[in-house]
């Protein structure tokens, strides 16, 4: 029996996001955390708890971990506290925002919106400004994304977490597998070409997917791999191939 392997998911998400995969030799387990908008480090050390309760339930010294969006940033938050213990053979990496979202740049805007129509609610602009607002406030929330939880402000570029993150060796026993995701359908190509200006998926542009873009002082000490895949950001832990994870988790 192979090592298992602990799926965890990204902003806003549980465990159901993802497709059940059946791996053969390889356990599969997946953590739902307690609070889904918590910043990453604090759900970084809810996810070595996990960890200890599967390598104890497996009977195996390591396990490995697939994490997608912000899943991926807590599996790594994890690397770098356990950096001198760590219990990881594996790290698969799903379209994870590594250099933050571009898209979460302006997550105060909406809310600025509601004041700016609440304060002028005497006048036909403000009310419109104020709808348009929570229009884009309720559309985020339906995407998964609560834009004022310190999720939200850890994901954005630059923030005070990644840049801490992104300072600290990693593990260089474990092997890191970035799967990048570039899709190509028309929706989420015009997000690409207005926001990011490059490919992506819609919600995390290719740069910052990319491990090898200044997210690990020994970067080039780690074994690690890229694979591409051609899917939106929301969809692929429902869709991501299982030959992929199969192959990974060989």
């Amino acid at each position: 029996m192979g090592n298992p392997i602990i799926f965890i998911h990204g902003i806003g998400a549980s465990a159901s996001v993802w497709k059940k995969f059946d791996i053969p030799d390889h356990p599969a387990f997946y953590i739902s955390f307690s609070k889904r908008f918590a910043n990453p480090s604090d759900q970084g050390s809810e996810l070595a708890e996990f960890i200890n309760q599967v390598l104890k339930e497996t009977k195996k010294e390591r396990a490995i971990l697939v994490g997608h969006s912000m899943g991926g940033l807590v599996a790594r938050k994890y690397l770098v506290d356990h950096r001198d213990s760590c219990k990881i053979e594996k790290l698969v990496l799903l379209s994870v925002p590594n250099l933050g979202s571009i898209g979460l740049s302006t997550n105060w805007f909406p809310l600025a919106l509601i004041v700016l129509g609440f304060w002028g609610y005497k006048y036909v602009w403000p009310l419109l400004l104020c709808m348009v607002g929570v229009i884009w406030e309720l559309f985020s929330l339906w995407r998964g994304v609560l834009l004022l939880s310190p999720a939200a402000w850890a994901l954005r570029p630059d923030s005070r977490f990644l840049r801490e993150l992104n300072s600290k060796e990693m593990p260089e026993e474990v092997r890191y597998i970035s799967i990048l995701s570039d899709t190509k359908d028309l929706p989420h190509r015009l997000v690409n070409l207005f926001l990011f200006r490059e490919g992506g998926d819609g919600a995390v542009p290719l740069s910052s997917q990319k491990l090898s873009n200044r997210c690990a002082p020994n970067f080039s000490r780690l074994d690690y791999s890229e694979l591409s895949v051609d899917l939106p950001h929301f969809a692929i832990p429902k869709r991501i191939p299982p030959e992929i994870i199969k192959a990974l988790a060989s």
